[in-house]
């Protein structure tokens, strides 16, 4: 944990990073938290001046950011393409979809948690099939699949051939599931983004513009989960 300072009202947590020479301002999507990142022997003050020339950024950044937020009875969630309403069924057997609800086997204190766990499988099902879709296309086996709590990286690539991704993506649009699907089995054969990377992606079936378009204006949106 480091230090904070704050700036109108505005706590900022202060990160000294041995080999940094820039100070830089970013706001934590995870954690909503603003993060002022500075050399490791950086003045406290120096910080806080490089900080309060870049509030107007930091304020706009934070009002666009949503407030954290967990499932509830009656909340609407698009579930990998399918828009569903959440109901609290305490006397159901288990977590299930029916129709256009998704019905859950908990009280309401027990919500969150069990309906996260449950698009964690879903999610995970869904990705493992279509990730093992596109290998065959590729010509590549694939080994893990896990599914992550990252809030830097919607998925990643081992040169093992393990794949992970974040659990927030069962919340987008099929299509942009499928693109970082497709993104990552593309770096079994290219464990880089070179031009070559690209157009295996292509070839792949990657709808690259669309997809990045949408987490990009949408990255807080499925953030703002706990």
């Amino acid at each position: 944990m480091g230090r904070f300072i704050v700036v109108d009202n505005i706590q900022i947590e202060v990160i000294r990073k041995k080999g940094k020479k820039n100070l830089s301002l970013k706001l934590n999507q995870k954690t909503r938290t603003p993060e002022v990142s500075i050399p490791y022997f950086c003045p406290i003050f120096i910080a806080k001046s490089f900080v309060e020339k870049h509030i107007i950024w930091l304020k706009k950044h934070l009002q666009m950011t949503p407030e954290k937020q967990t499932f509830s009875d009656g909340m609407n969630i698009c579930l990998l393409g399918q828009n569903l309403i959440i109901r609290c069924m305490p006397n159901a057997c288990i977590t299930h979809i029916d129709g256009n609800q998704l019905l859950v086997s908990a009280n309401k204190e027990h919500i969150h948690r069990r309906i996260k766990d449950f698009i964690k499988k879903q999610a995970y099902n869904y990705i493992r099939s279509k990730a093992d879709e596109i290998s065959k296309k590729s010509g590549k086996k694939i080994g893990k699949i896990t599914l992550r709590d990252t809030s830097s990286r919607w998925g990643s690539c081992s040169s093992s051939g393990n794949l992970s991704f974040c659990w927030r993506l069962a919340l987008a649009p099929i299509f942009v599931i499928d693109y970082v699907i497709i993104h990552e089995v593309a770096h079994l054969t290219h464990m880089n983004h070179s031009d070559d990377f690209w157009k295996h992606l292509k070839e792949l079936g990657g709808q690259t513009r669309n997809a990045k378009k949408w987490l990009k204006e949408n990255a807080s949106y499925l953030h703002s989960f706990l």
